[in-house]
Order: structure tokens, then C-alpha cells, then sequence
């Protein structure tokens, strides 16, 4: 994988040392040959392209209509998926599982609420992961675009080849 999920935004505005970015959502179902058939690209149809507006931290040098490129690791990204998806699921699977096993005699109803229960625990904890991993989750500034040539800022970590 690339260290980086990289996104291209234009800044709104300029408050201190943070900065309000819109980002275009972007979709590659255009080229993709499944199209037709997929529900991904029939939802991104009926949807249209949204905006997100995101708060980000900058040194100081970006003027609003500065275009920026964001990035977010991509460890974090799909490690949020994974917890995202599979914690829920787990609690839907696993609480009634547990509850057969402890009280095999019980009818479908407790199984069926047992699941509702363990997928809300799943949800709450994936709320909690996400609490703790926000400032990995969080895009940071990669580079600066402005009107009059480019410019780059160096990332977290990463070394600025200009």
C-alpha cells in the first residue's frame, strides 16, 4: 500500500492555525467496466457528488482558494474499516451464540434480541475505537497549491522531495 489516501480540496477559510477545506467527492466509476451492474456506482448516481468540508491544521501559510492536497494514512483508513465492519458484526454473531450456549432452551426471540444487543455493543465499541484513533484518522496537509506556482509543505513524516 502507499503511505498515503491523498484528496485534492480548495480552503474556505483561514482562522490562526487551522484552516476549513471542501473536498469534491470523487468516484472512479466512470471507468470502470461493472458499472451498470454494480451498487456502488448506481448510489454514487443517485447521490451526485457531495461536498465535505474538513477542519485542518496548516503552519500558517494558506490563503482561502489556496487548492491543497490532504492525505490520511492508509494503515488507519483501513484498519477504521476493518473495526468499523467487523466489530458489529462480531456482536451480532457472538451474543447469540453465547446466549445458546448458556441457555440453550431459550426460544428465537431472546437469540434474535441477544443479536440486536450484541450488534449495539459492536456499534458503541466501534465508537470507542474511534474516539481513541481520532487524531490518526484526522487528514493533515501534504501539500499547497496557490494561484502563483506550488508549493509544498512536508508531512508528518514524511521527507519533501521539491
Amino acid at each position: 500500500m502507499s503511505e498515503w489516501i491523498r484528496e485534492q480540496g480548495t480552503v474556505l477559510a483561514v482562522a490562526g492555525y487551522e484552516a476549513r477545506v471542501r473536498i469534491e467527492r470523487q468516484s472512479t466509476c466512470g471507468s470502470c467496466s461493472a458499472r451498470s451492474g454494480c451498487g456502488s456506482g448506481v448510489l454514487s448516481e443517485v447521490l451526485g457528488r457531495k461536498a465535505v468540508e474538513v477542519t485542518i491544521g496548516h503552519p500558517g501559510n494558506l490563503q482561502p482558494g489556496d487548492t491543497v492536497t490532504l492525505g490520511v494514512r492508509d494503515q488507519a483508513l483501513v484498519s477504521g474499516a476493518l473495526a468499523m465492519y467487523l466489530l458489529p458484526l462480531a456482536g451480532l454473531v457472538a451474543a447469540p451464540a453465547l446466549l445458546m450456549w448458556v441457555a440453550p432452551g431459550l426460544s428465537e426471540g431472546y437469540h434474535l434480541l441477544a443479536g440486536a444487543l450484541g450488534f449495539t455493543v459492536g456499534l458503541l465499541g466501534v465508537r470507542g475505537w474511534l474516539r481513541r484513533r481520532a487524531p490518526d484518522l484526522a487528514p493533515v496537509l501534504l501539500e499547497r497549491h496557490p494561484s502563483a506556482g506550488r508549493h509544498r509543505v512536508a508531512a508528518p513524516g514524511v521527507v519533501s522531495r521539491n
